[in-house]
């Protein structure tokens, strides 16, 4: 048998991990950068708004409406939420072990689970009390999508903001993710606020913001936390 050698690869084929390692680092060399203390003082003011900012604008909208709820629907919603969202918010925001981020599978499972796992919890938690799910006629669920918008903007933009051209392989995935986690943390605050188990309602007052967060942040992701390209781009499409 003649030996035989493996096919050369193709130049259209993605960049390796330690080729982009090594540009990433090439570049950044180049360029200059802010202080650690710099960065620091950003980063607290930034996460300060993040959390300042929606605490007062649940407060002003009223906080906590327990409403015909029973208490224990009530906690037991807004705890599981909470363990679903800071779940999310950790596969989404978090970088992982790379330096690239999070692998592109599991960013895509974080978003698709998203909204259909939270909407499970919460329409089947209110379906296990009764006259818990159902309609509000006066309530379709408009305030409730209003509400998670003004909730989750602000977290989101300082989000892509702090990671604003860092992402060399996935950006519009990222920003996806990263609409998924604000939305999610919107989500509990919501649940709090919302004493509606309407299924219909929930998909409109409660998903459907959670999904345009989503495309939302995956376009501005695509733009704004993208590595910038140039002479010695960092992607190879």
């Amino acid at each position: 048998m003649s030996d035989s050698k493996p096919p050369a690869p193709s130049p259209r084929t993605g960049l390796t991990d330690a080729r982009l390692r090594a540009r990433i680092i090439e570049r950044s060399a180049r360029e200059p950068s802010p202080t650690r203390a710099q960065f620091s003082l950003e980063q607290r003011v930034v996460l300060s708004l993040v959390v300042l900012v929606p605490l007062l604008v649940f407060l002003a909208s009223g906080g906590i409406r327990v409403g015909p709820r029973p208490e224990r629907l009530v906690i037991a919603t807004a705890l599981g939420s909470a363990i679903l969202a800071t779940g999310v918010a950790i596969v989404g925001i978090g970088r992982g072990r790379s330096m690239l981020g999070r692998p592109r599978a599991l960013l895509f499972t974080q978003v698709l689970l998203t909204p259909a796992v939270l909407f499970g919890w919460r329409a089947l938690l209110s379906a296990c009390y009764p006259k818990m799910t159902l309609e509000w006629v006066e309530r379709p669920g408009l305030r409730c999508f209003t509400l998670s918008i003004l909730l989750a903007c602000v977290p989101l933009v300082g989000l892509l903001w702090l990671r604003r051209g860092s992402d060399p392989l996935h950006p519009r995935l990222t920003g996806a993710a990263f609409g998924a986690a604000s939305g999610a943390g919107a989500w509990v605050l919501v649940d709090l606020w919302c004493p509606v188990g309407y299924v219909p309602h929930l998909l409109v007052g409660h998903v459907l913001p959670l999904l345009v967060l989503i495309a939302l942040s995956a376009l501005i992701g695509s733009r704004v936390i993208a590595v910038s390209r140039g002479p010695s781009t960092l992607m190879e499409r």
